[in-house]
């Protein structure tokens, strides 16, 4: 799962692109090299807390919905058949999204879906990420905090999970992410990326979005561009749930990482 970030502040690789043209070439690059999804973001959901100050600041939808439809539809037009993803929060995102061509709508804050985005995400047959965020990004690490973190990140999961299909969206197309970084410390976020198939029944989609997140840099002081090693270190863990359930790895080096995969996938066969 690409991330393609259209953002000018995204903690990671926020301003890499001058036209939405460029992006969605780069989102049509990722497909070619092997990336199933392409995850197009139009708000930084970095979090308020101690690895990014005060977080990112909340956007108006009209200007989140600026940033992402030009790359959606061109991404579209290039890429018929290619899996697009909207990250948003917002049901007139989502919608305008869903209208130029999105598949799947990732929502950060998945444990508090508004009803009306769980009601079009429905009616249109998309597809749901349910991210695990207690609060939203500004209040989450304010809002968190965990005695078991597997065991409690898998209940808010399922309570969320329950919560969609009771909307009219098929299990299937329900995809659940443990929501590294959100009101999570280092060790509880390596705990979860352990105890990854454990958060939902087995054959339950999961996505693993570790990539180049402050818990990986804590481990040797690298800024989010060089946390690559680290990134695949994570990659090559969440992959072991791929046994039990299908999994999903959103990631910003999506070359590096398929390569990563086949030589991980070739060394176990």
């Amino acid at each position: 799962m690409a991330i393609l970030n259209v953002t000018p502040d995204s903690f990671s690789d926020g301003g890499r692109f001058c036209s939405a043209d460029s992006a969605a070439e780069e989102g049509a690059r990722y497909a070619d090299l092997g990336a199933v999804i392409v995850d197009v973001g139009g708000e930084s959901t970095r979090p308020k807390g101690s690895a990014y100050g005060e977080g990112a600041t909340e956007v108006p939808s009209n200007e989140e919905i600026a940033r992402v439809l030009p790359v959606i539809s061109s991404l579209r037009r290039s890429r018929p058949s290619l899996p697009i993803s909207i990250d948003t929060r917002r049901t007139e995102v989502a919608r305008a999204a869903l209208d130029a061509g999105a598949d799947v709508v990732n929502v950060v804050t998945g444990l508090a879906v508004a009803d009306d985005l769980l009601g079009l995400i429905a009616r249109r047959g998309a597809a749901l990420v349910l991210n695990h965020c207690r609060g939203t990004p500004s209040t989450t690490f304010e809002e968190s905090s965990f005695r078991d973190v597997a065991r409690e990140v898998a209940s808010d999961l399922a309570a969320a999970r329950t919560r969609a299909i009771s909307s009219g969206i098929p299990p299937e197309k329900i995809f659940l992410d443990p929501g590294f970084g959100f009101g999570k410390k280092p060790d509880e976020n390596f705990a979860l990326l352990a105890h990854l198939a454990d958060l939902a029944p087995p054959g339950t989609p999961l996505v693993a979005g570790a990539s180049r997140k402050a818990f990986l840099g804590a481990i040797a002081g690298r800024p989010p561009s060089d946390r690559l090693p680290e990134s695949l270190a994570a990659a090559a863990t969440a992959a072991r749930a791929s046994t039990t359930h299908p999994v999903f790895l959103r990631v910003h080096d999506v070359e590096e990482t398929l390569r990563f995969l086949a030589a991980l996938a070739r060394a176990q066969a």
